[in-house]
């Protein structure tokens, strides 16, 4: 359901965006900017916890730097991001921080990739069915989103987390969690 309205929303602002031909052209020379993003997240995908999860990230442009890739017309960022989810419900709650890759597709359409570490409030090893199984407090942190700028300085993406301990402690349930964000750079 979360996904088809994360979905339905892309789609829809995609849609009623300015004719892509026509599209402004991207300030390249102001190189990678600082952004903060904010956004709403479904908790665990797998139904063991429950509620929403308010998202904060702050992107910075010190450590940054642009990227091209060849034989195409994508440039990309690579910038560090520090974040946290706070569960509304009580539920698992965590901050994190990495690396995050913004390929720009267009000056408005972008795809996004980020992997990094985690430190998380729950459960390393329940035996409460309501409740994940970690294994570990220090996980890995991936996420993917897809997002359109609706101008120069605001955003909106879907994204989808993952957060794992990848087998190195005993229980390893993992969190996953799906929603969408509002971003603005400067």
């Amino acid at each position: 359901m979360i996904g088809s309205l994360l979905f339905s929303v892309l789609v829809s602002t995609v849609g009623h965006a300015a004719d892509f031909g026509n599209e402004p052209e991207k300030n390249t020379a102001a190189g990678p900017r600082h952004e903060i993003r904010g956004g709403v997240l479904y908790h665990d995908t797998s139904g063991k916890e429950s509620g929403v999860d308010l998202n904060a990230e702050y992107l910075s442009k010190w450590a940054a730097f642009d990227l091209f890739i060849p034989r195409t017309s994508v440039q990309a960022i690579f910038r560090p991001h520090i974040g946290a989810n706070l569960n509304l419900q009580g539920d698992t709650s965590y901050g994190y921080a990495g690396y995050s890759l913004t390929l720009n597709l267009t000056s408005r359409l972008f795809l996004e990739g980020s992997f990094g570490g985690m430190v998380h409030n729950g459960m390393s090893d329940s035996h409460d069915d309501s409740r994940l199984d970690l294994g570990c407090n220090v996980m890995f942190r991936e996420s993917i989103a897809a997002g359109f700028r609706l101008t120069d300085d605001l955003n909106v993406s879907g994204i989808l987390e993952h957060g794992s301990n990848a087998g190195s402690c005993s229980d390893n349930n993992g969190i996953t969690n799906v929603g969408i964000r509002v971003g603005y750079a400067f």
